[in-house]
C-alpha cells in the first residue's frame, strides 16, 4: 500500500467537534430542515452600534493596509495593557501584547512556541475542543487531568501535581470554562500556582469569558497571584464574546516578552496582520461604552437558569447550574445503553444524532470535549428557542427506554 502524501500528524487529528456540528447545523438548515441549533459558541446579539460604526469611521479613513507592526496597531496593544492593568491588576508593556486573528490563534502560536516533539502539556478536561489537537499537531502529548461535576469540574492541585513529569511543558486553564461554564475561585488558583511556582512550568490562561460571569463569581488571573508565575504566563483574551464580535477575529495575548516575541515571529510566517478594520473595532470595544456587555450578561443569565431548571427536570439528565460562559454541559450517562426508536444509544455521540434526527435540535457531545456521557448546548440563543428546544429535548428524550 502506497504511503500516504500527507503528514501523519494532521490525520492523527481530529476536526473540531464545535466547528463540525456547527457546519452540519447550518447545512440542515440551508436544506429546510425545521432545526434549532443549540451549538454556537457565539452571542447571538449584534455587536454594538458603537463598535461598528468605528469600523465603518475606519474604513472611511483609509485604515485598510497592512498594520505596522503587524503584531498590532499600537494604539490597540495600549489599550490592552490598559484593560489588564484596569480588570486584571497585571501590568504590561505594549512589546508584551499580540494581536491575533482570535484567541484560537493566540494558544496556537504559543504551542508552536512551547511544545516539541514529546513534550507534554496539562489539560484538565472537559476541555474546548481545540487544546489538545493543537498540541499533538506539534508533536507534544497532551495529558489530560480528569475533573468531577461534584468538584466544579475544576482541577484540583493534588491532581496538577500528580500530572508533572520531566518533559511537562505548560499547563492550560481555562476559566470560565468553555464547555462547562466551571469558574475557578481564588483559592482552586492559589493552589494551583503554589504547585507550579518552584517549577520551570509555563500556564496558557485562556480568559475569552472573563466577562460572562454568575452568581456573583469572581474572575481572578493567575498571573497576578505570584509575580514569579506571571513571568511564564500567557494571558489570552480577546472581543468575541464579550463584545459579541466572534467574525470580527480578534483576539489577543499578553506574556514575558521573550514568549510573546516568539510568538509574533511565528505569525509573521503565518497570517502577517490580524484585519486593519476589525482592529479598529476592536480598539472601540475596549475605550468605548461598556455597558453593552451588562446586558447581553443579564440575557444570558437568565437563559442560563431558563435552561439549567429545564434539563434537570428530565430523567437521566443531571446539569451543573455554570457560574461563566455560555453553556451548559449536563451528564446523560445514565441514557447511554438504552434504547430508541433509532435504535440502540451506545454513546454520547450517537445521543447526539438521536437528537437531531428525532427532536430537530443540535448540540455537541461531550466526547469532543475529552468527557464521555455528556452533552454540550449553547444558551447563546433567543429564550423561545430554547424553551422550544428543551420541550423537543425532552419529548425525545421520553422515547428512550
Amino acid at each position: 500500500m502506497p504511503k500516504s502524501p500527507f503528514t501523519q500528524r494532521v490525520l492523527n487529528i481530529q476536526a473540531s467537534a464545535t466547528v463540525s456540528a456547527f457546519a452540519k447545523a447550518g447545512e440542515l438548515k440551508r436544506q429546510g430542515v425545521d432545526l434549532i441549533s443549540l451549538v454556537a459558541g457565539e452571542p447571538d446579539f449584534e455587536t454594538p452600534a458603537h463598535i461598528r460604526d468605528a469600523a465603518i469611521r475606519a474604513i472611511e479613513a483609509g485604515h485598510t493596509r497592512y498594520t505596522n507592526p503587524a503584531s498590532g496597531i499600537p494604539e490597540l496593544k495600549q489599550a490592552i495593557c490598559d484593560k489588564f492593568e484596569r480588570d486584571n491588576g497585571l501590568r504590561y508593556s505594549p512589546s508584551q501584547i499580540i494581536v491575533t486573528c482570535g484567541a484560537k490563534q493566540t494558544i496556537f502560536d504559543a504551542i508552536i512556541a512551547l511544545i516539541e516533539d514529546g513534550d507534554e502539556a496539562i489539560i484538565p478536561a472537559p476541555y474546548w475542543t481545540s487544546y489538545a489537537d493543537q498540541v499533538r499537531l506539534m508533536g507534544g502529548n497532551p495529558i489530560i487531568v480528569p475533573t468531577a461535576q461534584d468538584a466544579d469540574f475544576c482541577m484540583t492541585a493534588r491532581q496538577l501535581q500528580n500530572a508533572i513529569t520531566s518533559r511537562t511543558k505548560f499547563a492550560l486553564l481555562n476559566s470560565p470554562c468553555n464547555p462547562t461554564g466551571a469558574v475557578y475561585t481564588r483559592e482552586n488558583l492559589e493552589a494551583l500556582a503554589d504547585v507550579l511556582a518552584g517549577t520551570t512550568i509555563y500556564v496558557i490562561a485562556d480568559e475569552i469569558y472573563e466577562k460572562l460571569l454568575y452568581d456573583n463569581a469572581e474572575h481572578v488571573s493567575i498571573a497576578a497571584l505570584l509575580p514569579e508565575l506571571a513571568d511564564r504566563t500567557l494571558v489570552v483574551n480577546g472581543v468575541s464574546k464579550s463584545y459579541a464580535m466572534t467574525g470580527w477575529r480578534v483576539g489577543y495575548g499578553a506574556g514575558p516578552q521573550n514568549l510573546i516575541d516568539l510568538m509574533i515571529k511565528v505569525q509573521t510566517q503565518e497570517t502577517t496582520n490580524t484585519c486593519t478594520i476589525s482592529q479598529y473595532a476592536a480598539l472601540e470595544a475596549l475605550t468605548g461604552p461598556q455597558n453593552c456587555i451588562e446586558r447581553m450578561r443579564r440575557a444570558f443569565a437568565k437563559r442560563r437558569d431558563q435552561i439549567v431548571s429545564r434539563l434537570n427536570q428530565m430523567p437521566g439528565v443531571s446539569c451543573f447550574s455554570p457560574r461563566g460562559a455560555f453553556y451548559v454541559f449536563p451528564r446523560v450517562s445514565e441514557l447511554i445503553g438504552n434504547s430508541s426508536p433509532r435504535g440502540r444509544i451506545d454513546n454520547d455521540v450517537s445521543l447526539c444524532d438521536f437528537l437531531l434526527e428525532e427532536a430537530g435540535v443540535a448540540c455537541v457531545p461531550g466526547t469532543g470535549f475529552g468527557a464521555p456521557g455528556y452533552l454540550r448546548f449553547s444558551y447563546a440563543a433567543a429564550a423561545d428557542e430554547i424553551a422550544q428546544g428543551m420541550d423537543r429535548v425532552e419529548a425525545a428524550l421520553g422515547r428512550i427506554e
